[in-house]
This record gives C-alpha cells, structure tokens and sequence, in this order.
C-alpha cells in the first residue's frame, strides 16, 4: 500500500512548512502574512513583527507594482502559478533579492483561498551578476580607451613625427643652398612640429597617469589670479608669433580650493586650444567670477574658427572623434579635453563649451572657492 494513504497530508505541510530551510510563505486574500521561521531569518523580522504588517511593506517599491499585477493575473483566470524575482527590505535597511514562487490554493469548488509562497535568497548571485556586469562595463571601457589611445599612436603621433623628419631632412640635405630667409621658415615650422609633438606627448602621459589610477586630487587653497597668470606663460611666445592677443581679466580676487597640478593642466589645454583655432591678429581672453554654489568659473574665449553644433555635441567624449587642425596646421589628438573633463570632475567641478562657428567658443570650467 503507498506509504501516503497512512500519512496526514495536512501533518506533511506543517512539517515541511515550519522545518524547511527555503523561505515560504502563506498570504490570505486580504494580506494576512503567515510566513516560516526561515522566511523569517531572511529578511529580519520576527513572526509577529511580520504578521501585522502587509507584504509592500517590507517589499522594494520598484516591485510593488510588478508583484500587484502577478496577484491580479493570478486571481483574474491567468496562470495558478508565477515565478519571478524581486527584491525584499531587510529590518537593517538592506535589500534582499529573492527567486519567488507563488501560487494559488483553492477550495473543493475552485473558490481562492490564499497564497503559497516559495522564496529563495538569491542575494549573493544577484550580486555576483552585477560585479561580472560592472567588470565587463569596465573592460568595455578598457577597450574603447586602447582604441583611441592606439587610433593617436597610429595617426596624430605619426603624423607630426613625419613632418618634424621631413623638415630635418631638407635642412640636412639642402641647408648649404638655401637662403637665410628660407632657413628661418623652417626653422619655424620645425619649432611648431616640436611643440605639437611635445605637447601630444605630454597629454598622452597624463592619460596614461590617468587610466592606471595613479592620479590623486589633492585641493588647496590658492590664487586662483596667480595660477592663471602662470599658467599663461609659457604661450606668450606662441600668441607674439601668431600676433594674437592674449589676456587675462582680473575682476577681482579670489581664492580657490583645487590641486595646483589638475588645475594647470586644463588651463594649459584650453589656453593652448584658443591660440590653435584662432587665426592671426585675433584675441584670446580669459574670465573669472564667482558663482552660485560657492564655486568660481573660469573661462577662456576666443575669437576662432568656432565649431558646428554637431561638433559641439561631440566634446568630452572618449568615442566621439573631434580631433582638427588649428589655422596654422596645429595637431590635435582630442586627448586634452577628456583630460580636462577629468582632472575638473576629480575637483568636484564641472567643465562645458559653448561656440558658433566662424564666431570663437567659450570653455568653461568651474572651481570650488576656498572658505
């Protein structure tokens, strides 16, 4: 005879109830909760904590709405039975994720009568899922970062490397039948091949600092008039051979809280960037003020060549190719802007342009005031 014939069903259920390991769970129609002690355990609450309170209470309020369409279809002639994830509040606040399963007990006559729930902890793989998801973002990231680093050795290192040999080797070859004049011009135009070269050279080693994690924010509080000033230096030879003219409007002091290093670099970027796109006889200025949010803005305007809207739309991004020369043929990489993106994001700042072609642009970037 079946060993099930000689056994209390009801006796099987309570047993298997209250000793099982796995969660459950019953639910009358009008959410009273009966839950087991290891439903209990999961989410931290004792039975009577539980049994006073309705089922959104303790559930995220992202799933209420999901889990009230499950019970919906279930009492309104869909399926008897759904199986689906969401996620649970812990006493302590945390979020539990759990694999449900719940399905409808009936009367004789078909007449609903409550809930049966199943609920496993599926906490730990959920969040096993979103480490491998978030490392394969980051390796995605990775890769795009390699492309761009590669697409610069590949063409905008190649290219003024090729133009600086050129250049030397016309001087090597032809320096003996050439005029003083002659010499001069390419004297020039090797010092612009150097400067592209260098200043290609030193953006890719920052962003190489940069992606390896190596670079930390250290603010102070500082000058920020004395840091512009100094940052304007060393292209006061480059605007006197471009004839343009570059200035700095002091209107009045103030003090900044930021990393002097991070700091220089974007004004060197953008100040390097106004003299490349501006022609000849043209003006390059640079603005403070103080904002709103106790923060400083700092802005450099010229008189460019200006970018589309399109164009505009592309900056500060690492897939997006913006890359162009300046008016006298100045290589660009596309590199300082991420940087600068960066090193204002790493200073609690925020970095933005604004231009209109054949007009000039505006590079903002915002500083925090020291108190």
């Amino acid at each position: 005879m079946d060993i099930l014939y000689n056994i209390n069903a009801d006796d099987i259920f309570k047993d298997l109830f209250e000793h099982s390991t796995v969660g459950m769970s019953i639910t009358s129609l009008d959410n009273k909760l009966h839950p087991n002690a290891a439903f209990c355990e999961m989410i931290g609450y004792t039975r009577e904590e539980l049994t006073s309170k309705k089922w959104a209470d303790y559930t995220h309020k992202e799933d209420i709405e999901y889990n009230n369409e499950v019970i919906f279809k279930i009492l309104n002639g869909g399926k008897k039975s759904y199986r689906w994830e969401k996620r649970y509040l812990h006493k302590n606040g945390s979020v539990i994720w759990a694999d449900i399963h719940t399905f409808l007990h009936c009367n004789s006559e078909g007449e609903p009568l409550y809930f049966i729930t199943t609920v496993n902890d599926i906490t730990k793989r959920r969040s096993l899922e979103e480490e491998i998801k978030a490392q394969n973002e980051q390796l995605q990231q990775s890769n795009i970062e390699k492309d761009k680093f590669f697409a610069i050795l590949a063409h905008d290192l190649r290219s003024p490397i090729c133009s600086f040999l050129g250049l030397a080797e016309v001087m090597a070859e032809e320096s003996n039948r050439m005029t003083m004049s002659e010499i001069e011009d390419i004297s020039k135009s090797l010092f612009i091949s150097a400067s592209n070269l260098y200043q290609l050279l030193e953006n890719l080693l920052e962003w190489s600092v940069l992606r390896k994690g190596y670079t930390n924010c250290i603010p102070e509080a500082s000058d920020l008039n004395k840091i512009i000033t100094r940052s304007m230096e060393p292209f006061r030879e480059s605007a006197n051979r471009k004839r343009i003219n570059l200035s700095f409007l002091a209107d009045q002091p103030l003090q900044v809280l930021c990393d002097l290093k991070m700091t220089e670099t974007i004004l060197r970027n953008l100040i390097s960037n106004a003299l490349k796109y501006t022609h000849g006889n043209g003006q390059v200025t640079i603005a403070t003020a103080a904002v709103s949010g106790n923060m400083a803005r700092i802005s450099v305007t010229d008189s460019g060549i200006g970018m589309s809207e399109d164009l505009l739309s592309k900056l500060f991004k690492l897939n997006e190719q913006v890359c162009r020369k300046g008016t006298e043929g100045e290589a660009s990489s596309g590199l300082g802007l991420l940087i600068c993106k960066e090193f204002a994001e790493l200073q609690e700042g925020k970095i933005w342009a604004e231009s209109v072609e054949e007009k000039g642009s505006t590079f903002h970037f915002t500083l925090q005031l020291a108190d």
